[in-house]
């Protein structure tokens, strides 16, 4: 291993109070990933990226090893499956290197890796792709795929798709065809907007009543791409029929059950994606100035968003303090905080240990930071910014990594993003010094010399796309531009929710 990838061996040769440098950290990573884990199993290669290594030998596990704490299954794809939705902020490290090195070759890989999911990943029945929460494509078989089923399961998006230029310059009628489909074979009822997060990728086969805030911010972002393209009246339709749903579901609190099968649970850490999605779908609604154009559906829209921001501003969140912090997860009568399972005293964000359901301080502060970012001063913009920088005070007194916790790689990925966002905002050079300490710790804890990838967690040794380590190396990168006033802006990731 060290004979194929010296760099990264001589890189952790530093203890973890000196800097490594993270460039060549990444770089060797990217690397390892391109030489052994572009797809080169079953008779048709492709561009994909597999989503699962062991870490020494640098291919497919023999045996799906067990996986990170709070990490199901169902999540997970296989030993060769490949899942283009949870690993975009790889292909965001892999253009971001292109730009940082000159070597061209890391965004050509990104760009065809994304381009042969539609062509490999799209279903002829439905249109959708084989992604996201329980979708992959196994590269051994060159099927779509459900781990642990003999079928594939349900289409649900687990991240947005951020890509969508690229794609549509290159496949537009792909890329069309996803949107329509998640219009046609995803949405239950037209009329009122029902769904389900879930739907049968292989045939028509929408569901209904789990009708998540974020999956819906994502289809409306997705809808209002493509009506900015095509102006296919469908498209507004589609936007208008999860807009009126949510918007009837608010209550006078302006909070927002999480789904229909679960009166009294809101996920406001998630409804903050919605308000987001609903902001930037606006813009693609609104009439260009001097043009007469019909921009009903993008007030429609900022109303939903601007109410939105008033329940998880009303709601008592408590980010200055280490034990508790936002209230991510409420009762959405009265806002008090509640776990997703029942009405226990959990609800509120945890300074770390990821899980389903779980969210993080540096998760949730990062989708306050993005949607602040979008609001003028003068509005809640500053409420919003009040408690970004709250929690990125509270990850700057973080003295190191909870190791009591299986730590997905993703955790402190986040807070050193929320870190670098809070020195990018306030110039104010102790967020830095805090973010440089978490990524100095950060590569000791998921990078050893017996390997060039990181690990899944701070417990599990294989490398897995599932838990985030992309987002730990787009991290990486951000501190080092910081730290050398790069010419390359490394953006604060809005993917991990």
């Amino acid at each position: 291993m060290s004979l194929a990838f010296p760099r990264l061996v001589a890189a952790q040769q530093n203890p973890p109070t000196e800097a490594p440098d993270y460039l060549r950290v990444v770089r060797t990573s990217v690397d390892a990933l391109l030489e052994r884990g572009v797809d080169r199993w079953g008779d048709n290669h492709t561009a994909l990226i597999i989503s699962i290594l062991d870490r020494k030998t640098l291919e497919p596990p023999a045996k799906l090893p067990g996986g990170s704490a709070g990490v199901r299954n169902s999540d997970r794809t296989n030993e060769y499956g490949s899942n283009a939705n949870i690993q975009q902020n790889l292909y965001r490290v892999m253009m971001l290197l292109s730009d940082l090195t000159d070597d061209p070759r890391y965004r050509a890989a990104a760009e065809a890796a994304l381009v042969d999911l539609l062509r490999y990943g799209q279903s002829p029945e439905t249109g959708l792709l084989g992604w996201g929460e329980h979708l992959f494509i196994d590269l051994r078989s060159e099927q779509v795929a459900s781990n642990g089923q003999e079928t594939p399961s349900y289409h649900e998006m687990k991240k947005k798709l951020i890509f969508w230029d690229l794609l549509h310059q290159r496949e537009p009628k792909r890329l069309l065809t996803f949107a329509r489909g998640v219009w046609d074979h995803q949405i239950y009822d037209h009329k009122t907007g029902d769904f389900s997060r879930h739907a049968s990728w292989h045939k028509h086969g929408p569901r209904r009543g789990y009708d998540f805030t974020k999956e819906g911010g994502y289809m409306i972002a997705l809808w209002s791409q493509a009506y900015e393209e095509a102006e296919d009246p469908v498209y507004r339709q589609a936007v208008e029929s999860l807009a009126r749903r949510y918007t009837r579901k608010l209550n006078e609190r302006n909070l927002l059950d999480y789904d229909s099968v679960r009166p009294n649970y809101c996920n406001n850490g998630h409804n903050i994606t919605l308000a987001f999605e609903c902001q930037q779908a606006a813009e693609r609604f609104r009439a260009p100035q001097g043009e007469e154009k019909d921009d009903a559906t993008a007030k429609r829209l900022v109303e939903l968003a601007s109410r939105i921001d008033q329940g998880f501003l009303g709601v008592n969140h408590a980010v200055g303090d280490p034990h508790r912090g936002f209230i991510a997860t409420s009762l959405t009568e009265d806002g008090q905080p509640c776990d997703r399972d029942g009405p226990g005293p959990g609800g509120y964000s945890v300074l770390w240990g990821m899980g389903y359901g779980k969210q993080t301080t540096a998760m949730v502060a990062l989708h306050v930071y993005h949607r602040a970012k979008q609001l003028p001063p003068g509005t809640v913009r500053e409420a919003y910014l009040d408690l970004f920088r709250e929690a990125a005070d509270v990850y700057k007194q973080v003295d190191a990594i909870d190791r009591e916790k299986d730590v997905w790689a993703c955790e402190p990925g986040m807070a050193i993003l929320l870190l670098v966002a809070a020195h990018r905002e306030t110039g104010d050079a102790s967020y830095l010094k805090a973010a440089e300490r978490l990524a100095r710790q950060s590569v000791a804890m998921f990078w050893d010399e017996s390997s060039p990838l990181p690990k899944a967690s701070s417990r599990k040794s294989h490398y897995e796309a599932m838990t985030g380590a992309d987002t730990l190396m787009l991290a990486l990168l951000a501190v080092h531009t910081a730290r050398n006033d790069s010419r390359v802006d490394v953006p604060i990731s809005d993917l991990d929710k």
